[in-house]
């Protein structure tokens, strides 16, 4: 299921060390700062508590409410729904009437749509480099990369 046009996807990849000692919860703050989730004025990791919510308490047929996230953090609901609506541009949840889930039902399938929506859009950025090139004159064959 590909993020669709009226909510465009906000790509921000890091290429940071994963945990060193396996735990879910480490694994899934990485997981988030590596999609760039985390800003430097959410000192609190908020949006990472959040998913941590979602992934730990919510049935990926029905998910959770905004509501439901508020009580169980003792947040308020705006400030949920602030931290729902970046991990909804980051791809890693979806809203389905008034719940949220893992975009893809589990982690390891919401994975694979991200890395989809990468290829799409990567494919399409390569179609509009052809074309420039094309367009200004620019050899089709890379010397940089050539071997002798």
């Amino acid at each position: 299921m590909a993020v669709s046009r009226s909510c465009p996807m906000r790509i921000v990849v890091r290429d940071l060390d994963a945990p060193f000692e396996d735990s879910p919860s480490g694994y899934i703050e990485w997981v988030c700062e590596s999609l760039g989730i985390v800003t430097g004025r959410d000192v609190n990791k908020t949006a990472i508590t959040v998913f941590k919510v979602i992934v730990e308490k919510s049935d990926y047929r029905y998910g959770i409410s905004s509501t439901e996230l508020a009580d169980e953090l003792s947040m308020s609901r705006g400030a949920v729904i602030n931290q729902l609506n970046k991990l909804i541009e980051c791809g890693l949840i979806r809203r389905s009437g008034r719940n949220y889930t893992l975009r893809g039902g589990n982690l390891t399938r919401t994975m694979m749509e991200i890395r989809g929506d990468f290829d799409r859009l990567f494919e399409r950025l390569e179609k509009a480099a052809t074309y420039m090139d094309n367009f200004f004159g620019f050899p089709m064959e890379n010397k940089i990369y050539r071997k002798s």
